[in-house]
C-alpha cells in the first residue's frame, strides 16, 4: 500500500533547497504529452508578485509545450532517501530555464510496509529460539521487518548459534525506550532472513521479517514509526511552520 505524506509552507522551500544545493536529479514529466527528462533545479526567483522555481531547460522542450498541458509534474529523491512529488505550472521558458510558479505543496511518498526508520538507540527486541532467549539491538525496522545486532544469548549450552536464515521465530517482544516513555509491541510470528556475523558491528547482525501480527499492535508499530521519522525529519529540516 502506497501512501502520501503532505508538506506545505515554509518546509517546502527547505526540502527544495536541498534539492538545488545537492544538484539532485529530479524527473520531470509534461502533463498531456508523453515526455520524461531528467534534469535539475537551477534557482529561486522571487519578482515580488510570484515566487518561481526555475528548473533547467532540456534541449527540445519548448517545442513540445506548444499544444499540451503547461504543466509539470516533478518527482525526486529527497535527503531522507524517501520519494517526492510536486506539480507546477509553466509562466515561460526561456533559452536556459523554465519558469514554474512555486508549488504550494509536495508529496511524500513510501511503500507502507517498507518505510524503514533508524530507531532510538535502546530499542531491542527479544524472541526464543530451541529455548535460548536472544536479545536483539535493534538498528532500524518497517512495519515488514527490523534489522539489528544480538547482545544477549541465554540458556544457550552449546557454543552454536540456534538461528540461521529461514528459521522461524514467534513470541516477539518489541521495547521502545525514550527518556519520558517506554512501549512495548508484540509480533506472534516472524522468519529469520539473515544471520551472520558483521566486523563493523562487532557482532552477529540478524534480519527479521515479520510474518504475524494482531492489528492493535501493528497499529500501534505504525505510529510509532511515524513518530520516530517526523522527529527525523525536524531535525533535517529545522523550519517553523
Amino acid at each position: 500500500m502506497e501512501y502520501d505524506d503532505i508538506i506545505g509552507n515554509k518546509k517546502i522551500l527547505a526540502i527544495l533547497e536541498q534539492v538545488k544545493n545537492g544538484k539532485s536529479l529530479i524527473r520531470m514529466k509534461l502533463l498531456g504529452m508523453d515526455y520524461e527528462q531528467l534534469t535539475i533545479i537551477g534557482d529561486f526567483r522571487n519578482t515580488g508578485k510570484a515566487m518561481y522555481l526555475l528548473i533547467d531547460c532540456p534541449n527540445g522542450f519548448a517545442d513540445m509545450t506548444g499544444d499540451a498541458s503547461r504543466q509539470i509534474q516533478c518527482e525526486f529523491t529527497g535527503s531522507d532517501k524517501l520519494s517526492y512529488c510536486f506539480y507546477a505550472d509553466i509562466a515561460r521558458i526561456d533559452q536556459n530555464n523554465i519558469w514554474v510558479l512555486f508549488p504550494d505543496l509536495i508529496r511524500r511518498r513510501q511503500l507502507r510496509r517498507d518505510f524503514r526508520v533508524d530507531v532510538p538507540y535502546g530499542t531491542q527486541m527479544v524472541f526464543k529460539k530451541h529455548e535460548v532467549l536472544l536479545k536483539n539491538q535493534v538498528i532500524n525496522l518497517s512495519l515488514g521487518g527490523a534489522f539489528g545486532v544480538i547482545i544477549s544469548a541465554r540458556n544457550m549450552v552449546q557454543p552454536v548459534w540456534p538461528l540461521c536464515a529461514g528459521d522461524a521465530v514467534t513470541d516477539i517482544e518489541l521495547t521502545f525506550r525514550s527518556k519520558h516513555s517506554e512501549q512495548r509491541v508484540s509480533i506472534r510470528k516472524a522468519r529469520i532472513v539473515r544471520f551472520e556475523e558483521n566486523q563493523d558491528l562487532r557482532g552477529y547482525c540478524c534480519a527479521i521479517h515479520f510474518v504475524n501480527m494482531d492489528k492493535p499492535e501493528e497499529k500501534a508499530l505504525t505510529e510509532l514509526i511515524y513518530v520516530i521519522q517526523r522527529e527525523y525529519l525536524q531535525k533535517r529540516l529545522p523550519v517553523a511552520d
